[in-house]
């Protein structure tokens, strides 16, 4: 992640906190969650607000969260009452496995390779079995935004790296609008598994249990 991505939500961590932490994410839970044992283990990726954070603690879950802005850090911890890492996703040291892993509206800070690198070293981090949801925008250019911040788009291409390099499984996926109402903005969510066993097709179209759908709010 860019020095200039972390700088604009330190800057702007207040101003961000109040635009996202009333946003419906209830479809994303539920899709997320039906795969996930109550009282499980999350750990929420990239956690800003600590939105998400609070809504797997209230919900009986073990949730703890990490980012790489100290502000946000500070208003996760606050808002959740969860354990909040302050670091970026390559810099993180798991001392344990987790469960399973939420990073909504995060990776995609990170490049192309860097998204490749963190799923080659984290995702021995979920237990057998585990889950991982993420979401990413979709249709956008590569690159800075007009505030600074580093952006992703999601790809098939990306998908295909992702699975490639590393022992999962593409469970469901599925387009979404934005929760933030903004028009000019889609997303693509994933949640993918790790396999349980080898002989898994990790292709990204012939994977058991896969399928899209069109999520509708």
């Amino acid at each position: 992640m860019t020095n200039r991505t972390i700088d604009y939500y330190n800057n702007n961590a207040e101003e961000y906190f109040n635009s996202v932490i009333s946003a419906d994410m209830t479809e994303n839970y539920t899709r997320f969650l039906q795969y996930v044992p109550k009282g499980a283990s999350i750990m929420d990726l990239g956690c800003g607000s600590g939105r998400d954070l609070k809504y797997f603690k209230d919900n009986g879950y073990k949730a703890e969260g990490l980012d790489a802005s100290e502000e946000l850090c500070v208003l996760a911890r606050e808002y959740s009452g969860c354990p909040v890492l302050c670091t970026d996703f390559l810099s993180w040291k798991p001392d344990r496995k987790y469960d399973a892993f939420w990073a909504n509206a995060s990776l995609l800070h990170l490049t192309e390779k860097e998204i490749t690198t963190f799923f080659e070293q984290k995702t021995g981090y979920l237990a057998e079995g585990g889950i991982f949801y993420m979401s990413m925008k979709t249709g956008i250019p590569q690159g800075d935004d007009a505030k600074g911040r580093y952006f992703t788009p999601f790809t098939e291409k990306l998908l295909e790296q992702i699975l490639n390099a590393s022992r999962l499984e593409l469970i469901d996926k599925w387009s979404d609008d934005d929760a933030l109402g903004r028009s000019d903005t889609k997303w693509m969510s994933l949640i993918i598994r790790v396999a349980q066993s080898a002989s898994l097709d990790h292709s990204g179209t012939a994977v058991p249990g896969y399928r899209i759908s069109r999520a509708i709010r």
